[in-house]
């Protein structure tokens, strides 16, 4: 969407879900899908004399994030309560951070010449980015515990205080998105970001990620903001982008018509494709926040910062530019191979499994193959059985021996297909013992296949004769012919080689008589 007069302005504040067996002040547990209220207790429901106390890894993982994104880590920051007054907000209040968040000026990376962008952390601060990409500034990550949910049916409306308690981390960034297209590349990145962490599933569906709106719009060249609104509980990428055109749209009418923005708080409604309007908008005065007189400082000291910083994984651009420059992958195939963690240590692992049985080699080659079958093969069967590739049945290693056999000419790419599809129900077997009980294994040895090739051709004189005459489309019926008749699976590569030269010797002989 392009706007020849009006510029958008937008902001994103992310909910990620940490991935935590409790809750952040109580040990609630916080399992998705539980019956509704069963998962509080007097802690998280607010009852009078009750303390929170912090669940430490929520801190942790707070840090990692932060890290990652290039933050600044405050030594010392608060919790605030946040006061509102709603159904699902048993206390009263929300448990946040307000003035003093623990993590904050940090940036994601978003590739604009590409839907593969990753979120970054391996660039230096000083370092220049690249033209297709664009720093996006986060303002700050705080910590902050969930509200309860509610539902809105004929009768009524119901709560569950399942929610209540459950450790988010809010992701703030600066208003530096143009486009509902950005804002979809950075919340895709984001999200790639948390699970490569291992601190959030980043399920949308689930809630895991949810995601609020900050949209304005303003003449090209004005440096003013215009008044924005607020588009709230996004819960799927898609919805975000969607939502942001069509607000961007009835803005631009409304300030075309004459008619000011209203500052508001806006629901997107996917089945009407509109928006409408929830309340006008709080400011930060509204929530009268103050310090939680029941929880203590968080202090983070240098060692803090350097456990957790020596813990991070290795970020998906830093393995994407590994898997071209150590393996010599093209960029789309190191792109696909890191957009999830557990499927770039799948490959790594097979990698690895397939090195120690070849011993030597051509590395890319190899790297490429390995590729090949994860990309198509593989994720086409996890997309399919909507599982993970560590609940696939065709391990790392047993993947390893189907590449083997394909490195060897042991078994064609047919046949390939052939042991990998019955992998997927044998979970035992090695790819070679399939391979040879089904009579998949390639005969590459000439003098197996030679008396074969020198049947069929006797056996069809007349059509041996037409390809003398220059018919040589015929080579592809004798080749057939041969790998029909022979008792087992030869390559294919050999036969046409001794096809060929058999071929050449009688048109050798007939020029000679």
């Amino acid at each position: 969407m392009v706007h020849d007069k009006y510029e958008p302005v937008i902001g994103l504040e992310v909910h990620v879900q940490l991935d935590t067996a409790s809750k952040v002040f109580s040990p609630d547990s916080t399992a998705f899908g539980a019956r509704p209220n069963t998962q509080v207790d007097p802690i998280s429901l607010g009852h009078p004399g009750t303390l929170p106390v912090l669940n430490e890894k929520v801190i942790r993982y707070a840090l990692r994030l932060g890290l990652a994104t290039r933050c600044k880590v405050s030594r010392r920051s608060v919790f605030a309560r946040k006061h509102y007054f709603y159904p699902d907000l048993p206390k009263g209040y929300q448990i946040s951070q307000y003035d003093t968040p623990i993590c904050y000026d940090g940036f994601v990376e978003i590739d604009l010449g590409s839907d593969e962008s990753v979120a970054s952390n391996g660039a230096p601060d000083t370092a220049e980015s690249p033209a297709s990409t664009k720093r996006i500034g986060l303002t700050r990550i705080h910590i902050e515990e969930d509200a309860g949910k509610s539902t809105h049916v004929e009768s009524g409306s119901l709560v569950d205080y399942n929610r209540c308690g459950v450790p988010l981390l809010e992701v703030v960034s600066e208003p530096d998105l143009r486009s509902p297209r950005e804002a979809y590349l950075y919340l895709k990145n984001l999200r790639q970001l948390v699970r490569y962490l291992g601190i959030s599933d980043g399920n949308m569906e689930e809630g895991s990620l949810r995601c609020d709106a900050n949209v304005s719009v303003r003449p090209c060249g004005q440096n003013r903001f215009g008044t924005r609104t607020e588009l709230k509980n996004l819960n799927s990428m898609r919805h975000v982008e969607q939502a942001l055109e069509y607000e961007i749209t009835r803005q631009i009418a409304s300030v075309e018509a004459g008619t000011p923005v209203e500052q508001c708080t806006l629901l997107w409604d996917a089945d009407a494709g509109e928006t409408r309007t929830m309340r006008s908008k709080e400011d930060a005065q509204d929530y009268r926040y103050f310090p939680d007189p029941d929880l203590v400082a968080i202090d983070i000291s240098d060692e803090d910062i350097r456990s957790v910083r020596e813990d991070l994984p290795e970020m998906p651009d830093q393995r994407r530019e590994r898997f071209m420059s150590d393996f010599g992958l093209p960029a789309y195939d190191a792109g696909v191979l890191t957009e999830e963690r557990e499927v770039a240590e799948y490959f790594e692992d097979t990698l690895s499994a397939l090195f120690k049985r070849t011993k030597g080699g051509d590395t890319r080659t190899q790297a490429k193959l390995v590729s090949n079958f994860v990309m198509t093969d593989v994720l086409r069967v996890t997309n399919e059985d909507n599982i993970s590739v560590h609940e696939l049945a065709i391990t790392p290693r047993r993947l390893a021996q189907l590449v083997y056999l394909r490195i060897e000419d042991k078994i064609s790419s047919s046949g390939a297909q052939d042991v990998f599809e019955m992998m997927r129900d044998d979970h035992e077997s090695s790819a070679g013992k399939i391979a040879d009980e089904n009579d998949l294994i390639q005969v590459s040895d000439r003098s197996d296949i030679e008396p074969v090739v020198e049947s069929i051709l006797q056996e069809n004189g007349g059509k041996v004769d037409a390809f003398l005459g220059g018919k040589e489309g015929l080579l592809g019926f004798f080749i057939g012919q041969v790998m029909r008749s022979f008792d087992g699976s030869p390559n294919p590569e050999v036969v046409r080689d001794v096809l060929q030269e058999k071929l050449e010797a009688r048109r050798s002989d007939e020029s000679a008589a």
